[in-house]
């Protein structure tokens, strides 16, 4: 098997942080190369150098046995790459033919599009790949992973020789991780590359052929996949040193901390979307959520913050009813809300980290009228350096940091109104295992201190390693609850699928 892209001494800088140094390595045609790294590592400057929308400091890359000159997307696009980012670009208002087909791909004689003929080769598209949606449904009414699978077969259907999937799975439930994973090794099977990023090692271990490890903008090694080759010895190559135990921070103390109730949701219900949701959080606690896609654990949280509201139900904090249930009045009742997406809701991704971490506190690091930037950079250095986040300067724009830092920097945001109790929505969805150990440590030092956390996670060794409970739900409504100390995958997910095993 021929190299089809080479990476030849690639090397990027931005300012002072070099985030590629001379970066080497090859991809065959046909196989899927995994890529890891920790947030960082540079996999995220590669893929955007590979895809066209950055531009090398030095090196080159080869397609094909022909050098790239134009670092472009359209460009990369003529060559026969095709990226599908972590955060979708699909267009939710409009159908899954219109987005597997977004250009005017069939039009007719008199110039108006063939609608018949988009359909049919956008259903044999998603028969070929064993999908039970349809052509005209709106792509708001899909679950991400269906959403994911729509950009995918964008990509097939536009010819597409290379496929940079990155984090593909970062949002996907278990069903929809295996539905991706069969339809990459289909596109394997029809001779396209498939690039694959991933902080998911039993997923790269299950899909990729080959993985290349970079360190801090070095590249590291490339290894076959193979029966020698173990998990612990990737992540060991990733950050740098052995490694041994769980990958998982996690809570040396049992039970929950004090029996005073803090945070007591009593019967939230809304129409059509969930159903008598009613538990109690505990001071010095962590209490965890999990349930599959479509089970209502999303709305859970966002309506617990006031980010959407409840036909019926009643919250209460330290025992007094809330008589308006809106993020203003949890936040000045000392309760904040990590939100799951970094992107969307989560960050100013063009404003400097300064800014960022001033929001919540503009009237403390004021002076009257006007903002004191002195007190703003001390607030923005203070946290910086206690969240360990890597940064050039307070300066930077979040857009331009890993996943991990960003993760880092929205925490540090929570932190700087002093809660009492914080709301985490997937807090490392999308980040590397070193950040990953590092959030949970964070949240475990939460707790030492006295504050009371719930966390939604999609990850079951996450809420295992952290929570005192956790609250499985199916079926828009809580169906169990898991104590400290029977926490297991198992319970977890018999209670998920509605199972009674599952502790209901």
């Amino acid at each position: 098997m021929a190299d089809f892209l080479e990476i030849r001494n690639l090397s990027k800088n931005y300012g002072i942080v070099q985030a590629l140094k001379n970066v080497s390595f090859s991809i065959v045609k046909g196989e899927v190369h995994a890529l890891l790294g920790e947030n960082g590592a540079g996999k995220s400057t590669l893929i955007k150098i590979i895809s066209g929308e950055e531009a090398p400091g030095s090196g080159s890359i080869v397609i094909d046995g022909k050098e790239v000159r134009d670092f472009s997307p359209a460009h990369a696009m003529a060559s026969g790459i095709a990226m599908v980012h972590q955060e979708l670009a699909v267009f939710e208002n409009m159908t899954v033919g219109d987005n597997i087909f977004p250009y005017a791909n069939f039009l007719s004689p008199g110039g108006f599009i063939n609608q018949r003929r988009a359909d049919r080769e956008a259903k044999s598209l998603i028969d070929m790949f064993g999908i039970n949606i349809s052509p005209r449904q709106k792509m708001d009414s899909l679950t991400m992973g269906q959403q994911q699978i729509v950009e995918i077969l964008r990509c097939v259907s536009a010819g597409k020789e290379i496929i940079l999937l990155d984090e593909p799975t970062s949002g996907l439930n278990q069903e929809e991780v295996k539905k991706l994973m069969e339809i990459i090794r289909r596109l394997k099977n029809q001779g396209i590359t498939v690039v694959y990023i991933s902080h998911r090692i039993d997923e790269i271990m299950d899909i990729g052929d080959r993985v290349t490890v970079l360190r801090d903008g070095n590249y590291v090694g490339t290894y076959v996949n193979n029966s020698s080759l173990t998990e612990m010895e990737l992540i060991s190559r990733m950050v740098g040193r052995e490694l041994s135990g769980t990958l998982y921070s996690a809570r040396t103390e049992d039970g929950i901390a004090t029996e005073e109730v803090v945070f007591e949701v009593k019967n939230f219900s809304k129409k059509n979307s969930v159903t008598d949701i009613s538990f109690a959080l505990h001071k010095g606690e962590v209490l965890g959520f999990f349930g599959l896609e479509g089970s209502g654990t999303n709305t859970v949280s966002r309506m617990i913050f006031g980010l959407e509201s409840a036909d019926t139900g009643e919250l209460y904090l330290k025992g007094q009813k809330l008589k308006k249930i809106s993020p203003d009045a949890l936040v000045s009742s000392g309760v904040m809300y990590l939100n799951n997406n970094r992107k969307n809701a989560g960050l100013l991704l063009n404003s400097p980290a300064l800014d960022n971490l001033a929001m919540p506190l503009l009237k403390e690091l004021s002076d009257g009228f006007f903002v004191n930037r002195g007190k703003m950079s001390s607030h923005a250095e203070k946290y910086i350096n206690e969240f360990n986040i890597v940064i050039p300067s307070v300066f930077q724009i979040p857009r331009n940091l890993s996943g991990g830092n960003q993760q880092k920097l929205m925490f540090s945001i929570c932190m700087g109104k002093n809660p009492e109790i914080i709301i985490i929505n997937e807090p490392t969805r999308g980040i590397d295992v070193g950040a990953k150990g590092e959030i949970h440590r964070f949240i475990l030092e939460l707790i030492k201190k006295g504050l009371s956390v719930i966390v939604f996670s999609s990850e079951m060794p996450e809420l295992i390693s952290l929570c005192d409970r956790v609250m499985v739900m199916a079926k828009n409504r809580i169906f169990g609850e898991v104590l400290k100390g029977d926490i297991s995958q198992e319970k977890i997910m018999a209670g998920a699928a509605g199972s009674a095993a599952g502790g209901a």
